[in-house]
């Protein structure tokens, strides 16, 4: 992570970019001596440790606590390329008040059966049951003006579908300009398996969002 942070600082000598490091609450491989390595990888870093609370709480809770007027939130292994975070950045600093990653066919080659079923499977629900433009909701890289970190910092879901919550939040506000960009992953990044568990939890939480419309 701090590599590839220190790569996009490289690329922005004319800004000031600001990393919050959220930790969700985690009992595993991230304690004191974890926080001291990233403190001296990374001087100016900023972490959060809140209660396990789920990913959009811990999103949410970086936001809260940023004071920079634009956001870009992606997983603390930083897994897309340079190349897609800046133009998530870029597209930002243009004028676009929501930028959406959307993943590509090697994205989805790198997912479990049960994620890419998970993934395929959101988009046919948000296209059916949310009728949004935007299907592709849960790319782990999102960049947000500050009218739409307002509209974050309303969502509610605390699990995954959080995103989900948001990008149907921004379709609502007119005022929003929302564009997608086509990300790719970095070499070497292993996704996560999901458990059933996780996606009947997520199916409720979809349902959630659909009923509040």
């Amino acid at each position: 992570m701090a590599r590839s942070y220190a790569e996009l600082c490289a690329r922005y000598p004319d800004k000031r970019l600001h990393l919050i490091v959220v930790n969700d609450g985690s009992p595993h491989g991230f304690g004191e001596e974890q926080h001291g390595a990233l403190r001296q990888a990374v001087p100016d870093v900023e972490i959060v440790d809140i209660p396990h609370g789920g990913k959009g709480a811990a999103i949410r809770a970086g936001i809260a606590h940023s004071r920079a007027p634009y956001t870009i939130y992606t997983d603390i292994d930083m897994p897309y390329t340079a190349e897609s975070m800046c133009e998530v950045i870029d597209r930002v600093f243009a004028g676009t008040d929501v930028v959406i990653a959307v993943r590509n066919r090697s994205y989805h080659s790198r997912l479990s059966p049960m994620r890419k079923m998970m993934s395929y499977g959101s988009k046919l629900l948000n296209r059916i049951f949310l009728n949004i433009r935007h299907t592709d909701t849960q790319g782990g890289l999102k960049g947000l003006s500050p009218r739409a970190r307002a509209v974050m910092l309303r969502t509610r879901i605390s699990d995954f579908l959080f995103d989900t919550e948001f990008v149907v939040l921004a379709a609502r506000d007119k005022r929003l300009r929302i564009e997608e960009v086509e990300t790719m992953l970095r070499d070497g990044i292993v996704m996560s398996a999901m458990s059933p568990r996780v996606l009947f939890r997520e199916l409720r939480n979809f349902f959630r969002i659909a009923i509040r419309l």
